[in-house]
């Protein structure tokens, strides 16, 4: 839509589209904030979440993370607002939310419609959410990058370098975004024939209304990075943090990170209402695809095979392909929303209804068509259930061809299906964020996950109150354990230390070690393990489990234990006995 045509929009139709934005950016915000602290940190969020609370205590911290974008606000929300998991997670949660806001500022160029679609898309994508909910610069660096592109379109020069400034103070995971958008509009210009700057208003229809503004874009972002990464002067050291975010980058092309199989099905699975409707755009050729549908293509393309081949990619690294999936999406829901206008409301939605039915009833009865899970004599009873339902779905496309005709089947059947999918995606969206009953047995999310956390503390808590009459000040030894994400659930307990091994003078009233090792002097202490990381065994799953995953998201599960050790005589039973 372009700016004459905006400026035509009667007002309470405007009025009524910022009403929806609000909404959707509302509910973007909802479901990246619900129950924040229910999930306890894993070891990657509590690498960056210990070194912010040692910052925030005014401790000196060796090594710090390449993120002081994450690990200097986060240090001031603990000041502020005290050390828990949701204060970690607050930053990540915020930035995701704004970048669900971004598409509406380009609405002039993508059209009204197109921007609210593609923000409620951004709201509720599962892996969107769940990075935001990850106590990570992630999500900054998703929103910066894509704000520098927007505020460059817009020409506001000063908020395109904050935003540059952030990006560069996020990490790895903005020049790995880079790099990728970075290819995608190289290879875009080539296959486009664009070879000049002015050509760019193939984009969105129109010219940028101001030139660059160099002097703007690297004063603003200049100033950005020296008062934010100093921590406004406090602390120095958070722009060293901001080149070790380059070379964790350049590390990453000869580390090891997920496997790409992996990644493609947390690609696949998550998104089902996204890729179905990109296919809606790919069935048109690359020739009769609006300009923004084949960039966002080249995108995904790019996006992919990047993160294909870099050998340190993440789960997370995923969210700078899920974007161009939801602007093609986007586009293929307002084409069809245009075309309502043109049919009777009342057919369409009686065939939408009959097909969604039939969808969520093959939906539910999928998994029972493996071998092996469930009862042999039932598996043909299923399946013919399962074409019987098929052919149903057939006999109504046909009834509705033969009585409406052939496009109001079609639009039954897209209808029903998007409602569908929808479902399904907002269901995947909520598994991801942990609030389902699986958060171990998720791809996104904190993983590997921390599974016996309260349990853990509750049980020192209760030793400690036994021995010292707080349930925070016994004495614990964590011995040959090197673990973040144990450290910061005990940051707590003042009188916790890390040690490689314990002398045989040193007995400390609790001692924590892995299932595989002992105290020094064993016979003094009694044990109790507790299961500390759940990781799905992705490399064990069998056809049948990986369908159950999908649906249900049931998996084989590999955990590891540690177990707490409580000196003998810390036992009030055991002192009672040797009272005379």
């Amino acid at each position: 839509m372009s700016i004459s045509r905006l400026s035509q929009v009667p007002q309470s139709t405007a009025k009524l589209e910022m009403s929806l934005f609000a909404g959707v950016l509302a509910l973007g915000l909802l479901v990246r904030l619900v129950a924040l602290d229910r999930l306890p940190l894993s070891e990657r969020e509590a690498h960056l979440a210990w070194q912010a609370y040692a910052l925030a205590q005014g401790h000196s911290v060796p090594g710090l993370a390449g993120q002081p974008g994450y690990l200097l606000p986060t240090a001031l929300a603990f000041c502020l607002f005290g050390a828990r998991e949701a204060t970690a997670r607050f930053w990540p949660a915020l930035w995701g939310t704004l970048v669900v806001g971004l598409p509406w500022l380009l609405r002039r160029q993508l059209g009204q419609r197109l921007a609210l679609l593609l923000a409620l898309g951004l709201a509720l994508d599962a892996g969107l959410v769940a990075t935001s909910r990850l106590a990570a610069a992630d999500s900054l660096a998703l929103w910066s990058l894509l704000g520098l592109v927007t505020f460059s379109w817009r020409g506001e020069w000063h908020l395109a370098g904050i935003a540059l400034a952030l990006g560069i103070l996020s990490g790895a995971s903005f020049w790995l975004g880079g790099l990728i958008l970075g290819v995608t509009w190289l290879l875009w210009r080539w296959i486009e024939g664009i070879f000049s700057v002015e050509a760019s208003p193939l984009l969105f229809g129109e010219k940028p209304r101001l030139p660059i503004s160099w002097s703007g874009l690297a004063l603003s972002a200049l100033l950005t990075v020296l008062l934010l990464g100093s921590g406004l002067g406090i602390m120095g050291r958070g722009l060293g943090a901001a080149a070790t975010g380059v070379a964790e980058f350049l590390r990453g092309w000869v580390a090891d990170g997920v496997s790409s199989g992996l990644l493609g099905v947390a690609l696949l699975v998550y998104q089902p209402l996204g890729w179905v409707l990109a296919l809606g755009q790919w069935t048109k050729g690359w020739r009769r695809m609006a300009t923004l549908s084949r960039l966002a293509t080249l995108w995904l393309g790019v996006g992919v095979v990047i993160l294909m081949v870099y050998p340190g990619r993440q789960v997370s690294h995923l969210i700078w392909v899920l974007v161009p999936v939801w602007v093609l999406a986007a586009s293929t829901l307002v084409q069809r929303l245009s075309g309502l206008r043109e049919t009777e409301r009342m057919p369409w939605l009686v065939a939408a209804t009959g097909y969604f039915v039939l969808l969520g009833y093959l939906w539910l009865n999928l998994e029972g068509l493996v071998p092996g899970n469930g009862d042999p004599q039932w598996l043909w009873i299923r399946g013919l259930a399962f074409l019987g339902a098929v052919l149903l779905g057939v006999a109504i496309w046909l009834v509705v061809g033969w009585t409406w005709g052939a496009p109001i089947a079609r639009r039954g059947l897209f209808w029903g299906g998007t409602i569908f999918l929808a479902l399904l995606t907002f269901s995947a969206t909520w598994q991801a964020a942990g609030l389902g009953r699986a958060p171990s047995a998720q791809i996104w999310g904190p993983q590997p996950y921390v599974a016996e956390e309260d349990l853990l503390l509750k049980t020192l808590g209760d030793v400690s109150e036994w021995v010292t009459g707080r349930r925070d000040a016994i004495d614990i030894g964590v011995v040959g354990l090197e673990s973040d994400a144990l450290r910061w659930a005990l940051r707590q307990f003042y009188h916790a230390k890390f040690v490689q091994t314990l002398s045989p003078l040193e007995t400390p009233s609790v001692v924590i070690t892995s299932e595989m090792a002992t105290p020094g002097v064993s016979a003094l202490y009694r044990g109790q393990d507790f299961v500390w990381q759940e990781t799905p065994a992705w490399s064990l799953f069998l056809p049948g489990e990986w369908l159950s995953w999908i649906i249900y998201r049931k998996a084989p599960l590999q955990r590891q234990a540690i177990i707490v050790w409580v000196r003998a005589d810390r036992f009030p039973q055991v002192v009672n006995l040797s009272t005379p």
